[in-house]
């Protein structure tokens, strides 16, 4: 589980943000920019949409390198466990990640150009505080927590009634009320904080896009890579 939770982790805080923009941002250039305000806003909108298009493209690379990464840790840990277990656990880590990228949000704040293929977006992000659900791995104060989600009187009476069920039964029922567990916190504001973050857009061949995202894309690719070969040992 704690593997699992560390996988998480890293997901949400690789990840750059989610594209939930609007367009109450301001458009700027710097002094030597000769550029009519008019075809200004007109291309802001076009970094915009670019901004968002590169930003899904990267979210949903994290998503498939975090759920490879879980994929791994279960195949490493099988010795004779029950595969359906372990699937829900994979299923329960996949969702946790998907739900942590659904809340992560970003409000781009101003949109500066410095040429016609240059261009900076400047962004107030939301992401998630680490250190406000590391309690969640301490096992006790997660399963306090999902006994009362699952509406057990304590964690005995869950146990309890976990043994009276079929074993695979009882196991999804437990991985779904952490999940559960997850979503609730990660649904709590106090568990975010706000910073501000730039990025750096350029327009090749027409087209505008994350400055060097592919080089992102594979230094995100190297970070999952070195971390299922550490959890694999």
């Amino acid at each position: 589980m704690k593997k699992l939770f560390m996988i998480f982790l890293l997901a949400m805080s690789i990840q750059m943000c989610g594209p939930d923009l609007k367009l109450d941002y301001n458009v700027t250039k710097s002094e030597n920019y000769k550029i009519s305000e008019k075809k200004l806003k007109r291309n802001s909108l076009e970094v915009k949409k670019a901004f968002e298009e590169d930003q899904k493209k990267f979210k949903e690379k994290v998503k498939e390198l975090a759920t490879k990464v879980i994929e791994d840790q279960i195949k490493s840990t099988k010795n004779g466990n029950d595969d359906l277990s372990l699937q829900t656990a994979k299923q329960m880590a996949v969702r946790m990640i998907e739900k942590g990228i659904e809340y992560q949000k970003s409000k781009i704040e101003e949109i500066k150009f410095f040429s016609d293929k240059d261009a900076q977006i400047s962004q107030k992000v939301k992401i998630l505080d680490n250190s406000k659900i590391q309690k969640l791995q301490n096992e006790s104060v997660l399963f306090d927590l999902v006994a009362k989600k699952l509406k057990y009187k304590d964690v005995n009476e869950m146990i309890s009634k976990m043994q009276s069920m079929d074993k695979n039964e009882g196991t999804s029922k437990i991985m779904n009320g952490i999940a559960e567990v997850m979503d609730d916190e990660m649904k709590k504001e106090e568990n975010y904080t706000q910073v501000s973050a730039t990025v750096n857009m350029e327009k090749i061949n027409g087209k505008w896009q994350i400055k060097d995202l592919n080089e992102q894309i594979k230094n995100i690719e190297i970070i999952f890579s070195n971390l299922s070969q550490a959890i694999i040992k």
